[in-house]
């Protein structure tokens, strides 16, 4: 499908909603419940990342394009800061969601196109997120 699902559990109603988003296997990763209410999802060959706003019932594909293919298939972590981090899998860095000011940037050195992290991170008490790697060379912090 090229819209995002809505289901009304209580009422047993299941719609499609928003704008139909282009391409193939745009969306893998499981997405992020923020505390502005929005929901995001890291682009696995999407050109961005999926905002849905759960009191606006709105969907969106949050801009600047971020081109590559097999980006991201990991669920994003939700860090003491409020952001959304979610680890690469071909994408060359991090991507970190700022649900606060609705814009998303791109962290840390640029790795290979290769396939690197696949498990799901976790958020450790010092405030740290540990990827563990697939076939990147080292844990991800």
């Amino acid at each position: 499908s090229r819209t995002v699902l809505r289901v009304w559990s209580e009422d047993r109603i299941v719609e499609k909603i928003g704008p139909e988003i282009p391409g193939s296997m745009r969306f893998l990763s499981a997405g992020a419940l923020a505390a502005n209410g929005c929901i995001y999802y890291a682009p696995y060959n999407a050109m961005g990342v999926l905002c849905i706003d759960t009191a606006k019932q709105e969907v969106e594909v949050m801009q600047p394009e971020i081109l590559g293919k097999n980006m991201y298939t990991v669920a994003g972590v939700m860090a003491e800061n409020g952001c959304i981090y979610f680890a690469p899998c071909q994408a060359r860095q991090v991507l970190c969601v700022h649900p606060a000011e609705q814009r998303f940037e791109l962290l840390g050195p640029e790795m290979s196109t290769q396939p690197k992290y696949l498990a799901d991170g976790v958020l450790a008490p010092n405030g740290c997120i540990f990827f563990a790697p697939s076939d990147a060379a080292s844990v991800l912090c």
